[in-house]
């Protein structure tokens, strides 16, 4: 089946087999204005004895300023965990067209400031044009 994680006005709703993850751009990367594809790296958000999981196909949300990437991970949130950070999961993202002038942001970070994640800082945007 497929995932059932959806866009809502900026924040994804996560189901019980998936679990929220941040992102950052890979280092040594050059995003410019015809940039299409870049990598990712992510990591779950919550315990997981340092596993990630399998990366899921993010949600893309274009706008003229901005482009908002959503990524969750699988299986979902263990009963129980320890908690020493998870690593990060090389992710190559396809936008739907070229960046041009706008931001990369995180989705899991908006609303801004709703989220009190450390990963969210600042604002949880990525690359600035």
């Amino acid at each position: 089946m497929a995932s059932l994680a959806f866009m809502m006005t900026g924040c994804i709703e996560v189901d019980d087999r998936e679990a929220a993850a941040v992102w950052d751009v890979a280092p040594d990367q050059r995003l410019d204005a015809d940039t299409t594809t870049f990598t990712a790296l992510v990591h779950r958000v919550g315990c997981n004895n340092g596993v990630t999981g399998d990366v899921n196909d993010p949600a893309i949300e274009v706008s003229d300023h901005q482009v908002v990437i959503t990524f969750t991970v699988s299986p979902g949130e263990p009963s129980s965990a320890t908690c020493q950070g998870n690593e990060p999961v090389a992710y190559e993202v396809a936008l739907p067209d070229a960046l041009g002038d706008r931001e990369l942001v995180d989705g899991e970070c908006v609303p801004i400031g709703t989220n009190d994640n450390a990963d969210c800082d600042p604002d949880g945007v990525r690359h600035t044009p």
